[in-house]
């Protein structure tokens, strides 16, 4: 097919291909490969498909190890039978040993997902990362703090993975407590921020650290890696959370407010837009979005459930905007809501799940041919 048609036609073609159909091309010949690795491709070929729900849950290994465990990787397919029901297509397992309250994902961009799968003083933190259409997995260099008497599990504040589209290069981050993981309320632990550029051999440590303690995964959009700082004992309520963002490219962190009363809200990534989502009352969500430095509401609407049951937003359920939510904790159950009938509706779950649930957009950035130095 290369020699018989222009470079432009073909990238036309794979570009309406699905990526699982693309990822299996690469092993046709040696010009398709060079044409489907191309980020002109990968450029072109950005968010055509609608975003999947990935499922990761922890389960315990065979491994003799009582603390061992696998972190199996699913993805879930919807059956639109009359009621929406959701099926489990298990894709691969990676090995776990962190905490069991805490989830494995640290943070997915670019159709790769950052995974946790080891925590201890002695090797540092053990992180992977996955593609779940491609099945590739490429361990990360351990991250592990010099001369650090504090370099333990809990030191570990905030991770994400971002993009710079200049170099065509994923950056993971990731934020630690350099001394101490506890200090006293009303002074902020000193921080430590460790970047690694996917085809180097080890991690940097960088002069600047966010102005304000940050916790949990980011979200990646327009260049910026955003966390919601952790306000509990660092300003007052009255003062509202802030969003803490790292550019990827310059690598220089800054400040965004929050949604006024947004303060016990979560970030969440709605089809590469960084939105913010609140319960105001207990019972009714605000979702928000961040456009041009300023946040706009994008919907409200009622959850019509128990008050004791903690939702979370896990983003956009597809490209119209519908939003998938799910319990938080135990037994899961899942919810949709459509933007345009403004309507909430419970999802039924094939089988039981005690698992973390995170959205997933498919891309063909490949982990492998990295180039490590």
């Amino acid at each position: 097919m290369g020699d018989q048609f222009p470079p432009d036609v073909i990238y036309e073609i794979f570009s309406r291909l699905p990526i699982k159909s693309l990822a299996r091309f690469r092993c046709v010949c040696k010009s398709w490969l060079k044409y489907i690795n191309h980020p002109y491709l990968q450029t072109i070929h950005r968010f055509k498909e609608e975003p999947t729900p990935i499922i990761f849950q922890l389960v315990p290994s065979a491994n003799s190890n009582k603390n061992s465990k696998l972190c199996k990787i699913s993805v879930l397919r919807v059956n639109q039978l009359g009621t929406i029901t959701i099926e489990k297509d298990h894709v691969l397992d990676v090995p776990y040993k962190g905490w069991s309250h805490q989830t494995p994902v640290l943070g997915s961009c670019n159709g790769l997902t950052l995974v946790l799968y080891e925590k201890t003083p002695w090797h540092g933190t053990l992180l992977t990362l996955i593609n779940p259409v491609t099945k590739q997995r490429h361990d990360l260099p351990p991250v592990k703090l010099r001369d650090t008497e504090w370099d333990c599990p809990s030191s570990l504040q905030a991770a994400g993975i971002g993009f710079d589209d200049s170099t065509n290069t994923l950056t993971t981050v990731f934020v630690l407590c350099k001394e101490s993981f506890w200090s006293p309320a009303g002074i902020n632990p000193p921080l430590c921020t460790m970047v690694h550029r996917l085809g180097m051999s080890s991690w940097r440590e960088m002069p600047q650290t966010p102005a304000l303690p940050i916790c949990d995964e980011g979200v990646f959009a327009h260049g910026r890696l955003h966390w919601l700082s952790n306000s509990d004992g660092f300003h007052s309520a009255n003062d509202g959370r802030k969003v803490v963002w790292f550019d990827v490219k310059m690598e220089e962190f800054g400040l965004t407010d929050a949604p006024k009363g947004g303060q016990y809200g979560q970030l969440v990534d709605l089809n590469g837009e960084v939105g913010f989502a609140y319960k105001d009352d207990g019972i009714h969500i605000e979702l928000w979005v961040l456009k041009r430095e300023e946040w706009v509401l994008r919907c409200r609407f009622d959850l019509d459930r128990p008050r004791h049951i903690d939702v979370v937003v896990c983003g956009c359920w597809n490209d119209d905007g519908d939003i998938l939510l799910t319990s938080n904790g135990g037994k899961k159950r899942l919810f949709v809501y459509t933007l345009k009938t403004d309507d909430l509706k419970e999802v039924k779950l094939d089988g039981r799940c005690e698992a973390y649930i995170r959205m997933h957009r498919s891309s063909l950035f490949s982990i492998r041919g990295q180039n490590y130095k």
